[in-house]
């Protein structure tokens, strides 16, 4: 029999069908720590009341781990995939989620985005690739996987984590991928734009993010979320909140609301502060300036 090392020294995420999947009951099982653990899995397995292709996966995944630690020409799992007659289809999936597991993230992107498989666990690998998307080529492998397999994002935490996530590479592409999603969740999505682009990053590349805010399109609706995240909610503590609705009210022509706004201080940004802004929007505007404002829309 092959050595159990192999299976010792990995530890497995959400996606993995042993680790994780709710429709088994081998969880507890893995990864054998000693011989009798793993001939006591394989026999679980093979006796256990499930389908038999889903016990070929369960197989397959243990043999992938096992593969390393053995000396024979062909590899373990590809053999034993052949030997029993295994779906291509069930092969690619598996030979992805063993990928995923153990953070070999390009791989398992190739293999899970396959175009032959039908979407499984696709909100839980979107979200691994979501952990792990902090620089390097594996930050694109999120956006990459997503396109390819447009996971439905049902569960909460996912879809905010990757709406994060696209904010963090650009505002603007955020904003437009959550006014595509239904009108229940688009408040709560607007203001996580928001927050990720006041929150992340500090200096020049913070300064460009600030401005794309200021220039999103944003309808009526969303114009009262933002300004009311930003002067009463959870977003009035962000750095720059009051700026930022001073600075759209400005663009978007509310020059009379931008002007009796009161919660903007004299903070100076290369020697201009807002009081001056102000007083220079009250000789511009002089007796209009208690007239309904015109809006840019």
């Amino acid at each position: 029999m092959p050595s159990h090392t192999a299976t010792q020294k990995t530890s497995t995420t959400r996606s993995s069908p042993i680790g994780a999947s709710s429709t088994t009951s081998f969880a507890h099982h893995y990864p054998p720590r000693t011989p009798s653990d793993l001939a006591a899995l394989h026999k679980t397995i093979t006796h256990a009341p499930i389908p038999d292709p889903q016990k070929q996966c369960l197989l397959f995944y243990l043999l992938k781990d096992l593969s390393p630690s053995t000396h024979t020409e062909h590899e373990l799992a590809a053999a034993f995939a052949t030997a029993t007659l295994m779906p291509q289809k069930l092969w690619t999936f598996m030979e992805g989620l063993h990928a995923l597991d153990r953070q070999q993230f390009l791989t398992a992107v190739e293999f899970l985005s396959h175009p032959s498989l039908l979407p499984t666990y696709t909100e839980e690998v979107l979200e691994c690739l979501l952990k792990h998307a902090r620089g390097g080529e594996d930050e694109k492998l999120a956006l990459a996987y997503f396109h390819a397999v447009r996971p439905p994002l049902e569960r909460k935490e996912v879809r905010d984590k990757f709406v994060d996530y696209l904010a963090e590479r650009s505002v603007v592409e955020a904003f437009y991928f959550v006014r595509g999603r239904p009108e229940d969740e688009r408040r709560g999505l607007v203001e996580i734009v928001v927050a990720s682009a006041l929150g992340a990053f500090s200096g020049v590349r913070k300064a460009a993010r600030g401005a794309e805010l200021v220039d999103l399109p944003l309808d009526e609706e969303e114009e009262g979320w933002v300004e009311e995240y930003l002067v009463e909610g959870k977003g009035r503590n962000l750095h720059g909140a009051r700026d930022t609705v001073m600075a759209r009210r400005i663009a978007t022509g509310r020059y009379r609301q931008a002007l009796h706004d009161g919660g903007v201080k004299g903070r100076r940004y290369d020697e201009v502060t807002w009081d001056v802004v102000k007083d220079g929007l009250a000789r511009g505007l002089g007796d209009r300036s208690h007239e309904e404002p015109f809006v840019v829309v």
